[in-house]
């Protein structure tokens, strides 16, 4: 029989390995009621609530888009040798006589607002240097804004651009009687992405539907597989975030399929699903074309705008048009229409138009008949009289370069394919 001081040894020790057996367990069920709560959080919810945005009734519609174009602070400060301020004032004073012309109902921003590293807060001066001071135009000033968010302003504050379109202000904004500023309400951007919805004459809608590509590839691809890995944001932009957008997406093409009436569906993003512009491009944004296109073909969206690729292009892929437009302002590309990219999804065939040759911006007009678009090249052509007789300098003209025209679909337009 052991000894009373053995026996109470062996008691303690046991109870040592015991004690540490309900730690290890402890443990074990709070590492895995955390990690179920952040993959419940990172889940969107099945019950996400998706509405169409309310109709807008226009009758008819006219607009600008243009993309790559926010590169006047960023030249003025010497962030990047590619950046020319010049380039963007000769863009907007062409955009100006266009306006004169057609008085836009808005400006569709395609992204990059804020070369080369977005805004930082309220207080940055890319707001009054790149976007106000530019932009300040007769036929411009009282024009809104609808703006997509592009890679480079996601490598800077999201939340001041936002902030930014809801009214607030920076310390150094000049106020609103000043006659270089803008109306605090021309910068739209209700949410890192959204939906636009116009009525046209005969009861037809246009339905535009804004999306984020940078946030788009937080669910298909690593984030040191993607552009700007270190400068983006895990709030707007990671996994969580992605999520939740596709399945916006996916929601909003439903909601819009479930309307009878004739429809144009435009998409707009930032990042091209194909193009032909010769640029590096990263595993992500091959998996975001592949997963983007499947989806539009399939829900019958019948355009997507996007910017990104510093040429204008038109490229034809299962019946949606896909145009390119990210000529605002920085420095162009090369461009190939016998290398478009993803080579495995995309054809030099379904290439129907493109060029690096100059600047510019599309101006896109909707009627009854459909949406037709014009790309314009800036700075060509011969000095002309404007409407008073002055004369005007052909760096403030622009010269038409490609045409082409999207149809309304004759009823729901999944039927329609």
């Amino acid at each position: 029989m052991p000894s009373r001081p053995n026996a109470v040894k062996r008691i303690m020790s046991i109870q040592a390995k015991l004690t540490w057996k309900y730690l290890a367990v402890l443990l074990v069920m709070i590492v895995v009621i955390q990690v179920s709560k952040t993959t419940s959080a990172s889940k969107p919810s099945s019950k996400m609530t998706v509405k169409l945005a309310p109709v807008v009734d226009a009758g008819s519609l006219r607009f600008i888009s243009l993309g790559d174009f926010g590169v006047t602070e960023c030249g003025l400060r010497g962030f990047h040798r590619k950046c020319d301020g010049r380039i963007q004032r000769s863009v907007a004073d062409c955009m100006d006589n266009v306006a004169m012309r057609v008085k836009p109902d808005f400006i569709l921003s395609l992204g990059d607002n804020f070369y080369p590293d977005g805004a930082q807060s309220l207080d940055d001066n890319q707001f009054s240097s790149s976007f106000e001071h530019v932009y300040n135009r007769p036929h411009l000033k009282s024009t809104k804004w609808w703006i997509t968010i592009g890679d480079h302003d996601h490598c800077g504050n999201v939340t001041a651009m936002l902030a930014y379109a809801k009214g607030e202000r920076g310390m150094n904004w000049l106020g609103p009687d000043n006659p270089e500023s803008m109306p605090a309400d021309y910068f739209r951007l209700p949410a890192p992405y959204y939906h636009r919805r116009y009525k046209i004459e005969g009861g037809k809608i246009l339905h535009l539907v804004v999306t984020d590509s940078v946030a788009l590839e937080g669910a298909v691809g690593e984030m040191h597989e993607r552009r700007f890995s270190k400068k983006i944001s895990k709030e707007y932009a990671g996994a969580p975030a992605a999520r939740r957008h596709w399945l916006w997406l996916e929601r909003i093409f439903q909601k819009i399929n479930d309307s009878i009436e004739p429809k144009i569906v435009t998409v707009v993003g930032h990042r091209p699903v194909f193009s032909a512009a010769q640029r590096r491009r990263t595993a992500a944004e091959v998996l975001v074309s592949r997963r983007l296109h499947t989806l539009l073909s399939q829900m019958g969206v019948d355009l997507y705008i996007h910017g990104h690729d510093h040429v204008m292009q038109h490229i034809v892929k299962d019946r949606v048009q896909y145009i390119g437009n990210g000529v605002g302002g920085f420095d162009l590309h090369k461009f190939d229409p016998k290398k478009p990219w993803p080579e495995e999804l995309v054809s030099p065939e379904d290439v129907k138009w493109g060029t690096p040759l100059g600047h510019g911006f599309a101006v896109h007009e909707v009627t009854s008949s459909g949406m037709q678009i014009s790309f314009h090249h800036v700075g060509t052509g011969p000095d002309v009289p404007d409407e008073e007789g002055n004369i005007i300098s052909k760096d403030s003209l622009s010269t038409m370069v490609h045409k082409l025209e999207i149809p309304f679909s004759d009823s729901g337009f999944l039927s329609s394919r």
